[in-house]
């Protein structure tokens, strides 16, 4: 619910603002202020380009994959009673990737790029933790 309170009183003047005047003209400007949900669809909206822009100019132009790993059903009550074995689940992702890097080609010692994002919801919009994460299709070895 306080999620719903700020989302809908996210730009609303009568929560305040600040004026601002210009110096030359002395037209006065009213910005109310926000409340930076990321269920509000304008600061949520806001905040999702920001952060794939910052993603953007971090990453190497190669040839990836795209993967979604997951957790059985009847686990997923366990990680919404203790939010902190969500920590776990990137972890895993982790290991599973860089194993299966090393089990392709032992001698050079690769090493993956990729990038990892958890959802907590599905679809359907029911608790369903998993992790969405670009995998590079090459990596860096001992040999450059």
């Amino acid at each position: 619910m306080e999620n719903i309170d700020k989302m809908l009183g996210c730009g609303d003047p009568s929560f305040g603002g600040s004026m601002y005047a210009c110096t030359h003209c002395g037209n006065f400007k009213f910005v109310p202020f926000r409340f930076h949900s990321r269920f509000c669809p304008t600061c949520g909206n806001k905040y999702s380009m920001e952060r794939t822009t910052t993603m953007a100019f971090k990453l190497v132009n190669v040839s990836h994959r795209h993967c979604v790993f997951t957790i059985d059903e009847n686990l997923r009550n366990f990680f919404l009673r203790d939010r902190s074995l969500l920590n776990c689940l990137f972890h895993s992702v982790n290991r599973v990737v860089s194993r299966m890097f090393h089990q392709i080609n032992k001698s050079k010692n690769f090493t993956p790029g990729f990038i990892m994002v958890l959802h907590t919801f599905g679809r359907d919009l029911k608790w369903n933790p998993h992790i969405h994460c670009l995998i590079s299709e090459g990596g860096f070895s001992d040999d450059g």
